[in-house]
């Protein structure tokens, strides 16, 4: 055999072997595919069929479309067809945005504004310290009228707030309207903003104020430190707020309760088989005279917090009946970038009350406010003297 022979033989040889392993290598695949699945099983014969229905769209759809959309669009809509309000499919962006806020950081200016129904721009209620809003010089009060020179006062609220998201870093031009009636440009960084779950103060009759916008990372120092320092003023007795709170972390929570509380259970889980975890809290505890404020949206984290502190009579309950849920969620990166966060738990007050079972915990004071003052204090803008709820929780104190 002479040697171009053998070099011709040599070289199918390797495209003969190259071959078989290609083929091997996708038997395997799909056998892995098929044991991770579970061949047979309805999971399997489902992801064939999606599988059919993607590859019918991309070669049979007369249109244009994002195939990243169809799938997001897809994995949405398999999430909610659980009929669970808690769980929820998120983008990669949305779980960026996620991660952020449940540190307390969101990507922004760093102001809150609700649409001024007088003008039609959108009226600044809230500029947080130390953002690049504040360092433009923008205050409370301002109007925005325009953004990169685009008027927005016909424009829906999303409309508006839309033009403003940008990349980090990028700027936005906007066009103000001042308290004092002048106009001027501001440009503003969109950065990632550093926000505080709680504020407080010390109101007349030595009452501590303490409001926690939400129990995410952070809230449970920020919350021991306000009321140190509230007693370090003088304060003789509490008012918490957890109107408006979504809840936020178990741990955050914990904190929270350890320190008000002494020696006793503070959280009930429940896990898929029924298995029950408690966490209890040490000996050392602050006791004052409290009062708690809720509404319809306080809920997880919030409500609880108010429940528990209930059931031990550490504080009166004061507002309107809380949303009522139970459940506890944890969150999957997806190989996408996007994550599923899904209701994986329950939980139980110390007294083993499920509040979604009792749709949601009533105060022991019931006082509504009206849809315009519910409205004005979700933005931080209901003056505290016709905060009935908060009137209410000032006059129970001074009582006691």
């Amino acid at each position: 055999m002479d040697s171009d022979m053998k070099k011709r033989f040599s070289m199918k040889a390797v495209v003969a072997l190259m071959l078989c392993a290609s083929a091997l290598t996708c038997v395997l695949l799909l056998a892995f595919f098929g044991l991770y699945l579970g061949f047979g099983s309805d999971l399997f014969g489902e992801v064939r069929t999606y599988i059919a229905l993607r590859r019918g769209i991309r070669d049979e759809y007369i249109g244009t479309y994002d195939g990243k959309d169809v799938s997001e669009a897809a994995l949405a809509s398999a999430v909610a067809a659980l009929g669970d309000q808690w769980s929820y499919y998120l983008t990669p962006e949305e779980f960026g945005d996620y991660i952020n806020a449940s540190y307390n950081r969101y990507s922004g200016l760093g102001i809150s504004v609700v649409k001024d129904e007088k003008t039609g721009g959108l009226l600044v209620t809230n500029v947080y310290a130390g953002s690049p809003a504040e360092k433009s010089g923008m205050v409370p009060g301002d109007l925005i009228s325009a953004i990169d020179g685009k008027d927005i006062t016909q424009m829906a609220l999303s409309e508006a707030i839309t033009l403003i998201d940008r990349q980090l870093g990028q700027t936005v031009m906007l066009t103000l309207l001042g308290a004092d009636g002048a106009t001027r440009d501001a440009a503003v960084e969109y950065a990632l903003i550093e926000t505080h779950p709680v504020s407080y103060e010390l109101l007349d009759g030595a009452i501590g104020y303490i409001q926690i916008k939400n129990f995410e990372g952070g809230a449970g120092t920020e919350f021991t430190a306000a009321a140190d320092d509230l007693m370090e003023q003088g304060a003789k007795a509490f008012i918490f707020d957890v109107r408006n709170n979504g809840g936020g972390k178990v741990s955050e929570l914990r904190l929270m309760l350890d320190y008000l509380l002494p020696a006793c259970e503070i959280f009930v889980s429940v896990d898929k088989s029924g298995r029950e975890e408690v966490l209890v809290s040490d000996q050392d505890n602050v006791k004052l005279p409290s009062v708690i404020l809720v509404n319809g949206f306080s809920f997880s984290a919030a409500e609880y917090f108010a429940a528990c502190l209930s059931e031990y009579d550490y504080a009166a309950v004061v507002g309107q009946r809380t949303t009522g849920k139970n459940r506890s969620q944890i969150t999957l990166r997806l190989p996408d970038g996007g994550a599923l966060h899904i209701s994986s738990g329950e939980y139980l007050t110390p007294n083993r009350v499920s509040l979604t079972g009792q749709g949601g915990l009533t105060p022991d004071y019931e006082i509504p406010l009206s849809d315009e003052d519910n409205a004005l204090l979700y933005n931080d803008r209901l003056d505290p003297s016709k905060d009935t709820q908060l009137q209410k929780a000032i006059e129970l104190l001074k009582q006691a």
